[in-house]
């Protein structure tokens, strides 16, 4: 869906580019950006590629080389420098409209999620135009005969959420008509947003950005400071939340989404101490007791639901009733697969890493014990070294969210890059058990004896792996012989 703009003609009957560009000059010219020229050559690059009509043609790749100096080999899954100094202009420009330039003829808008400027008159607002089937809200209210005064109050403050909705609508659109090759699926498209949290984008170890609080309604905020958090490299997701009753009304394409709720009990000690009802589109979904979910206090977990889709109206409502009170910390929204959730692939290193065939492994989560280490030595035959360069050893356990329902294939992924490599040994030097939901998947596992000695990458496949009620495949790495290890997870439903 297109961001409607207002520009005059030139002769040719292309926009006239002079207002934008004398109001680019201005904020360029503003101690706010002279004082950040790294910024301020994102902007440039960003506006006269809208000034040449390239904005849609605007790529991360292209930005990081073109206007940040990154090398011909930058690769966006493992440098997030690009979504890091956008979210640091659109602060810029915030800081900069919210002072000198509040009296300016033109605002520059950087929308969420995307990388295309539009300049937008300081008396109107950037909207996502009306959905199909649906009349216009400013018409509606007046039609609904309020007195201007009341009209201007109420068109002001829906303004504000068709702005966002427009962006949301737009990436929701585009993501979903986007083809599905080999069970991989763009992260185009997302929704993620920070419950109860008003004070910026927040960009987490994937380089995955995260929205303040929005499409809420009901409940009320709190925060919690910086509390360890088991099983998430992002604690700073679950310092805020709404709590109470409160719903949450998403913008939504039509199509088939993905639903994850993110949850840490940190005030309450024990089970059964807090539940939460969670209803969808009016219809119940589940009851949730967060402690009793997670295993413990303060310890992350995230609740995923599969195969939803806008009500009629094109919202995604969801609710939360509570008598204790109860609470969210974070939601987030993908593209979905019909009748199952999407592959979950997980590598122990603290960044994302896209392999060969284009898939995206995300950083280590979910993982509670353990260490991390990385390594890097001379292996067999894979078209991913990469992905074997971390591992996470030691006495540890994983606790994957999956959906409740259904059968998943679960791949394993090991390496043996100690023993018989820089140290003496061979097999027999490293035997674990692996077992997942209290079932053994590997007894006396011995990777070197599994390979014969070598040192290519070892995978171990597991079909018709069921979850546990809670949604969780409950991983345990068990030492006998020196310490359990493993490189990579894949998790995907059947």
């Amino acid at each position: 869906m297109p961001w409607v703009t207002t520009s005059r003609l030139d002769t040719s009957g292309q926009p006239a580019h002079t207002d934008e560009r004398a109001e680019l000059a201005r904020v360029l010219e503003s101690e706010t950006f002279i004082r950040s020229p790294k910024v301020s050559r994102l902007l440039a690059y960003l506006c006269e590629k809208y000034f040449q009509g390239e904005a849609g043609e605007i790529k991360e790749y292209s930005i990081a080389v073109d206007a940040l100096g990154r090398d011909p080999g930058f690769d966006p899954q493992h440098d997030a420098i690009v979504r890091v100094e956008t979210y640091h202009l659109r602060k810029r420009l915030k800081q900069y409209y919210a002072a000198k330039g509040r009296n300016n003829p033109l605002r520059i808008v950087l929308p969420p999620g995307q990388y295309q400027p539009a300049f937008v008159p300081q008396t109107e607002v950037v909207i996502g135009g009306p959905r199909q089937g649906r009349e216009n809200s400013n018409s509606e209210m007046w039609r609904r005969g309020l007195t201007l005064t009341a009209a201007i109050a109420v068109l002001i403050a829906c303004s504000l959420v068709i702005f966002a909705r427009g962006a949301f609508l737009r990436h929701a659109g585009a993501a979903a008509a986007m083809p599905i090759a080999g069970l991989s699926l763009s992260d185009s498209g997302a929704i993620r947003i920070l419950a109860g949290d008003r004070s910026g984008e927040y960009i987490d170890k994937a380089g995955r950005v995260w929205l303040p609080d929005r499409f809420f309604h009901g409940g009320a905020t709190f925060y919690r400071g910086p509390i360890p958090i088991r099983r998430t490299q992002d604690p700073e997701i679950y310092q805020t939340g709404r709590e109470g009753n409160f719903t949450y009304d998403i913008p939504l394409a039509p199509g088939v989404y993905e639903l994850h709720l993110y949850f840490a009990e940190t005030g309450r000690v024990g089970e059964a101490l807090r539940g939460i009802n969670i209803v969808i589109n009016g219809t119940p979904l589940s009851t949730l007791d967060i402690a009793s979910d997670a295993g413990e206090v303060n310890t992350a977990t995230m609740k995923v639901y599969k195969d939803l889709s806008p009500a009629n109206d094109g919202f995604l409502h969801i609710t939360f009733q509570s008598s204790d009170p109860g609470f969210l910390n974070a939601l987030e929204i993908l593209p979905g697969l019909p009748g199952k959730i999407r592959p979950l692939r997980l590598t122990t290193r603290n960044t994302a890493y896209r392999d060969h065939a284009g898939q995206i492994w995300l950083p280590d989560s979910y993982f509670a014990g353990g260490r991390q280490s990385m390594r890097v030595v001379a292996l067999g035959p894979t078209l991913d070294p990469q992905l074997y360069e971390a591992q996470r050893f030691g006495h540890f356990t994983y606790s994957i969210p999956v959906a409740e329902t259904g059968r998943y294939t679960m791949a394993l992924h090991f390496i043996e890059n100690w023993f018989g490599q820089l140290n003496a040994g061979g097999p027999k030097s490293r035997v674990f058990n692996v077992y997942c939901n209290g079932t053994t998947l590997l007894k006396d596992f011995d990777i070197l004896r599994e390979t014969g000695g070598s040192a290519g990458p070892l995978i171990k496949v597991f079909r018709d792996t069921e979850p546990s009620p809670q949604g969780k495949l409950d991983l345990t790495f068990d030492p006998i012989v020196n310490f359990a290890t493993v490189s990579a997870i894949e998790v995907i439903q059947q």
